[in-house]
Formats: structure tokens, C-alpha cells, sequence
């Protein structure tokens, strides 16, 4: 491995962290203490997107581009491929912010940060492109069903 991919490798495993519970959880803290009034609702439509991609692909199961061990049950609904739940759960909350704030600049992050995450899944081999759309699809549905229900 060149020190370039080396880099690239390291930038895009951080990139897709910001698809993880180790990001989104924090941000909705945050939301709850500042009592902005959509934060219960983004938590439990992050449930709900958690809990669909976990039965899709246990009735689903599609390789990931570089194979996984399957000898746990975890390992055998993670080595699954379809849908991208990272992908799922960061335009969930993308969309949702970005309704809520209606300011360009965090519309503009939003989109960044959606389209950083799904290419990091597909660069680290994690998924493939329509894992990644079918990915935001949920993500995008759930977040307006939140803020229809909000």
C-alpha cells in the first residue's frame, strides 16, 4: 500500500464514521439539551431505519464487494451488503436538519456530508452503488415521515 492510499484509506474510514451511532447519537444529545423539538423524533425514525435495514438483510442477503466472515450471528447480518444503512442513516439525519434549519450553508454540508458517506462505503469496498441509493432512499423516507409526524 502507497502512502497516498494509505491517506485516502484513513480519510474516507473517518468520512464513514459519520454514518455510525458514534456520531449521530452525540448530535441528538446535543438536540435534546438545546430542546430542539424534532430530536425525539429523528432518535426514534434512527431506530425504525435500524431496525428495517436489520430485517432487510436478514431476508436479503447480498455479498459485500470484499467477503466477510459469517461465523456469528452479528458477522452473519453484517456481512450482508444490501441496503447501506451508514448511507441510510446520515440522510436521514441530513434531511431532517436541513428542513429544519432552511439555511443554505447547512443544506450545503448536508449534502456533502450524504454524498462523503456513500462514497466512503463504496471506496473502503464496504458496498456497492445501489446498496448506497437504496441506502438514502430509506434514509430520505424515514426522514419525511418524521417531519410530517413533527
Amino acid at each position: 500500500m502507497t502512502f497516498y492510499n494509505y491517506i485516502l484509506d484513513e480519510f474516507f474510514s473517518s468520512i464513514t464514521s459519520l454514518g455510525t451511532p458514534v456520531f449521530y447519537v452525540p448530535v441528538i444529545l446535543v438536540f435534546i439539551a438545546l430542546k430542539v423539538p424534532f430530536a425525539l423524533h429523528v432518535l426514534l425514525a434512527l431506530l425504525f431505519v435500524e431496525l428495517l435495514c436489520i430485517f432487510i438483510k436478514v431476508m436479503y442477503r447480498k455479498e459485500r464487494p470484499v467477503l466477510q466472515a459469517r461465523d456469528t450471528l452479528y458477522n452473519k447480518i453484517d456481512a450482508n451488503s444490501f441496503p447501506s444503512v451508514h448511507s441510510a442513516r446520515i440522510s436521514l439525519l441530513a434531511a431532517v436538519i436541513c428542513w429544519y434549519y432552511k439555511n443554505p450553508f447547512i443544506f450545503a454540508i448536508g449534502i456533502a456530508l450524504v454524498l462523503g458517506v456513500g462514497y466512503s462505503r463504496i471506496y473502503l469496498k464496504r458496498h456497492y452503488a445501489g446498496d448506497v441509493l437504496f441506502g438514502f432512499l430509506i434514509g430520505i423516507t424515514a426522514a419525511v415521515i418524521t417531519i410530517y409526524i413533527t
